[in-house]
């Protein structure tokens, strides 16, 4: 991607930096500024310096990142095509890479990515089978352990059985001989250096033997230190050879650590990398240290202080004593200014700020998005408490009553705690993970005082599995809930519940159907501090969606068979792969003839009527053609695989061999020419036929497989045989306006051919469950949970790091930024930070609002990005007689940019009458609640805590500015470290 303006200011700053000997440097660019774009030229021209200035002959760049995903995400935007495999990323690997570019026809640039999660961490683990089969590559050779091949096998083998022989030895045995062959002498000095090490850590020679030639079953156990031990010499050795030329710490503040090294392994590693003043580092981070304080937080944590943070950076950054002594003078000198701050006299204060200003721009660079207005806070009011409110509270409190007064022993909560039930409503079905619940459940273990939850009360504590299997309307209890209703359903006024994908910013034509009618929809993005509540919206909104569609079609049908919500394993769940066989191969197969029918250019802005009218008389004589050819008519029985036939022969496919035209065959070969999915891809992919066939089968076929999808059609079009299903299924397509969704969804992925396909394919998410707890299963009537489906909304809440977790947070990523459902992503904090939600997402709803207010900025980070949604509906809106996403933009630059930085168009427009999409935020507050009075707290320090930075005791500092400044306050006042401000007005 070619950096924007500001973007190669930034990069050329950086390099300017570089070049005059300052060899770190922290890029702290506004959360979804671009952050690895401006990495990625600064990696080019530092290479490019390198090799023609310096005579560089190999260029080696460290990538560290807190997970392999987002190696892998940014490892193609980073512009280095020599990327090393990142299950191979661990430390004791690395000498392998090293030596491997040193043979002549290695690559002048390599990307290493290193994880601290995998790569830092060595205290006690045995590494993976990679790792422990390429140092028994090594170790085998060594004269000491001559005649213990198999046993060394057996002790690097570790746990591992199927594939040790079979695949990794003999793999990595291969990657160690080519690599010696080619002339880089690597097997001979390999040996040279471990025989030193193992030589030096006295008695390891020892115990590897002894562990190898040991018949004690224990054997295994006492081998994991041994392992450990081995995995970090070779870390040492690689560490030594490594010597990067550049290091770039990504989201530098989740390992803050590390520029404070500590004595463990870690701290080893660290002191290598970044102690070093002759390495040059790249610190990116929107929040390298805490912006913001509240005094509960110091109170409770100094160590996480904004001001001891913001020094330990600056400390790191500014290494030489000379400077730091500078910069602490400076930045001493500005400190006191602020805190004898007069709105009579603003001269001094205004001096001493760009004097620490100049200080502060030798080592750091930070671009913020202007306030353009494209934040709508209309959606932050009090809402209504219904009488379910109250009565959930006094449900769960009369339990909590009781237990008081019947156990031994006091409870530990006595109370329920209100903010619980503002949260959530059903808790004894959401409160898993919970003490409470605990609590709660052991009381009820023996069986007695079971009438608690079985009486009038139960319906505000639990949900009813009975009700919801016949997708009876299930009561919100829960005033945030009802609100988020509103905003997602609409009450039903317009039909969202029949969307199974974000109508397109731009379409191309009307239709006046359920897509023109949510015309500048979004999906919503929710953030809570407690797990119950993503828990509790993926099952709520999920069922609401399936109860508005599905529902209906089970209270309208006579037989209820398959039809209710719990479908029996002696049921087949009604609705589910309609599309098989030729009704499935229709909806895969690709027709150049129907694709060169229809151009979307050709008919823009036009009503689908007169498209269908136009395009018919253009195929009406192709078909009276084949007939005349083949010598056949039209049947009323004529089906699917019929029509197959009758579009290969439009093709003039060799094989083709139509025997009947199905009644009906132009309405529907019309309306595959405009939205069928394998043709709008084949368009899409330009050309090509495998990909679009398989992004047809992989995404489509399986979406409106689902039953879901199959009552929503029914709904719109009226139920029909499964043998014409795909008719349905073409004419949804249409009114969907397809070729216009998955051209935007092209443009904002920014990824063509193969890479493009795989994209879509790998964004479609299936339907998951969660376990939840009925009436029914917690007074033993049914001896399991409820298994709820989630698909609508799915929730994002499991923070422990695990492979599978970062697996299964990188799917909902993909999912929910893509047109697809699910439509509402419930989070707690952890995805507040690191991750974009912006593809398709114009609103936030804070369902608890932050203490920190720099966290509600976070929050809303996630969808006020490049290109967001809100961005491309007042593009669309704007500029779309323009034919495509590209020109529209073009467009949009020339006359609205001026004077400011690419920022406009592509993150905000200048914020005149015309922009009338935003970004909202909405918070819900209770009424003579504190709600309000912490809203109003927040956007008070969010205006003012940039004035604040670096200080100590912010909050105290705020008050006093709030005093004297509020009414004057003006920009210069706010430190601006930002490169393309200084090139306009001839600085740096």
């Amino acid at each position: 991607m070619i950096p924007k303006d500001f973007q190669q200011a930034t990069a050329d700053r950086i390099l300017t930096v570089f070049r005059s000997g300052q060899n770190r440097i922290l890029l702290a660019d506004e959360v979804g500024l671009g952050k690895t774009i401006i990495a990625s030229d600064v990696i080019r021209q530092v290479a490019n310096w390198h090799k023609h200035e310096k005579q560089d002959d190999h260029f080696k760049v460290i990538y560290v990142c807190s997970n392999i995903n987002i190696a892998n995400q940014n490892a193609r935007k980073l512009g280095i095509a020599d990327l090393m495999n990142v299950s191979e990323s661990r430390l004791s690997m690395q000498h392998l890479k090293i030596y491997q570019n040193r043979n002549s026809n290695h690559s002048y640039e390599q990307l290493i990515p290193l994880t601290p999660a995998t790569s830092f961490s060595m205290t006690s683990g045995c590494g993976n089978q990679e790792e422990r089969a390429l140092m028994y590559a090594h170790i085998r050779r060594l004269p000491v352990f001559k005649g213990l091949h198999s046993r060394l096998s057996r002790f690097f083998a570790y746990d591992a059985e199927k594939w040790w022989d079979r695949y990794y030895v003999g793999h990595y045995e291969s990657l160690v001989t080519e690599c010696d062959s080619g002339g880089s002498n690597y097997i001979a000095e390999m040996g040279k250096e471990l025989i030193e090490r193992l030589t030096a850590t006295e008695g390891l020679i020892e115990s590897i033997v002894d562990n190898c030639t040991s018949k004690n079953p224990s054997r295994k156990r006492g081998s994991r230190p041994i392992l450990n031990a081995l995995r970090k010499i070779f870390a040492q050795i690689s560490l030594d050879k490594l010597d990067p030329d550049l290091v770039i710490m990504d989201e530098f503040q989740r390992f803050r650590d590390l520029i404070s090294p500590s004595d463990d392994e870690q701290g080893m590693l660290s002191r290598q990398f970044l102690q070093n003043t002759d390495t040059k580092v790249l610190l990116l981070s929107a929040t390298p240290y805490k912006p913001y304080s509240t005094l509960e937080e110091i109170n409770a944590d100094e160590s996480t202080e904004h001001y001891r943070e913001f020094m330990e950076v600056m400390r790191f950054l500014f290494y030489s004593d000379h400077e730091h002594k500078q910069f602490h003078g400076v930045w001493q000198d500005y400190s006191n200014a602020l805190c004898e701050i007069s709105k009579e006299n603003l001269t001094v204060l205004i001096a001493k700020k760009n004097t620490a200003e100049d200080v502060l721009y030798q080592g750091v660079c930070r671009t913020e998005r202007f306030n353009s207005g494209i934040i709508d806070d209309s959606g932050a009011t009090e809402i209504s408490i219904s009488e379910g409110d109250i009565i959930s509270y006094s449900a769960m409190q009369s339990i909590l009553d009781d237990m008081s007064k019947n156990s031994k022993r006091p409870p530990r909560y006595r109370n329920v705690p209100i903010d619980y039930v503002k949260s959530a409503p059903y808790l004894l079905s959401f409160m898993e993970s919970y003490q409470l619940k605990k609590q709660i459940t052991d009381y009820f273990a023996s069986g007695q005082h079971l009438d608690l939850v079985k009486g009038a009360n139960s319906k505000y504590l639990l949900l009813k599995k009975s009700s919801i299997h016949g997708y009876n309307p299930i009561p919100s209890n829960n005033a945030r809930l009802t609100k988020l209703k509103e905003v997602v359903f609409e009450n039903g006024r317009n039909g969202a519940e029949n969307l199974l994908w974000i109508p397109p910013s731009k379409a191309y034509y009307r239709t006046g159907s359920v897509f023109d009618k949510n015309k500048d929809y979004s999906k919503v993005l929710v953030f809570s501090s407690w797990e119950m509540v993503p828990r509790m919206l993926s099952v709520m909104l999920s069922y609401e969606a399936e109860r508005m569609t599905i529902g209906k079609l089970f209270h309208n049908a006579k037989k209820k068979r398959g039809r209710g919500y719990f479908a029996t394993r002696e049921e087949r769940r009604y609705g589910i792969s309609r599309l098989k066989n030729e009704v499935e191969d229709i909806l895969c197969l690709v027709s150049h003839t129907l694709a060169r029918l229809y151009s979307p250019a050709d008919y823009i802005g036009w009503d689908i009527r007169q498209i269908r009218k136009d395009l018919s008389a253009k195929l009406s004589p192709k078909l009276d053609a084949i007939k005349s050819k083949y010598g056949i008519s039209e049947s009323g029985v004529a089906g699917a695989k019929a029509l197959i036939e009758v579009i290969k022969a439009l093709d003039n496919r060799q094989f083709a061999a139509p025997t009947a035209i199905p009644t009906g065959a132009v309405d529907t070969l019309v309306n595959m020419a405009i939205g069928s999915p394998a043709i709008c891809a084949f368009r899409l992919l330009k050309s090509n036929n495998e990909q679009a066939e398989r992004i047809a089968k992989e995404v489509f076929v399986s979406l409106f497989n689902k039953a879901e999808s199959s009552a929503i059609l029914d709904l719109l079009y009226g139920s029909r045989e499964d043998d014409t299903y795909y008719e349905a299924v073409f004419r949804y397509c249409v009114d969907g306006n397809l070729q216009a969704v998955l051209d935007e969804y092209e443009h904002i992925l920014g990824e063509t051919g193969e890479d493009l396909d795989d994209a879509i394919i790998n964004s479609f998410a299936d339907t998951a469950s969660l376990q939840v707890d009925t009436l029914e299963s917690f007074t033993g009537v049914d001896h399991e949970k409820a298994r709820m489906r989630t698909h609508f909304a799915v929730g994002y809440f499991n923070a422990r790091i695990s492979n599978e977790n970062v697996i299964r947070t990188e799917k909902i990523r993909k999912a929910f930024n893509s047109p697809f459902r699910p439509f509402v992503l419930a989070t707690t904090s952890i995805g507040q930070e690191g991750l974009d939600f912006h593809f398709y997402c114009r609103k936030v709803m804070h369902w608890n609002l932050p203490s920190n207010p720099v966290d509600l900025e976070q929050r809303e980070g996630r969808i006020n990005r490049y290109k967001c949604l809100a961005v491309r509906q007042n593009i669309a809106n704007k500029y779309g007689t323009e034919p495509m996403w590209d020109a529209m933009f073009e467009k949009a630059s020339k006359q609205e940019k001026g004077r400011f930085s690419d920022l406009i168009p592509y993150w905000c427009l200048t914020g005149d009458e015309t922009e009338t999409v935003k970004i909202e935020r909405i918070v819900p507050m209770y009424p003579m609640s504190q709600d309000r009075i912490k809203y109003l707290r927040l956007i008070k320090i969010l205006s003012l805590y940039r004035l604040t930075l670096g200080q100590p005791r912010q909050e105290e500092l705020i008050e006093l500015l709030n005093k004297e400044i509020t009414e004057v306050a003006s920009d210069d006042l706010f430190i601006d470290l930002s490169p393309f401000n200084k090139k306009i007005i001839g600085i740096g």
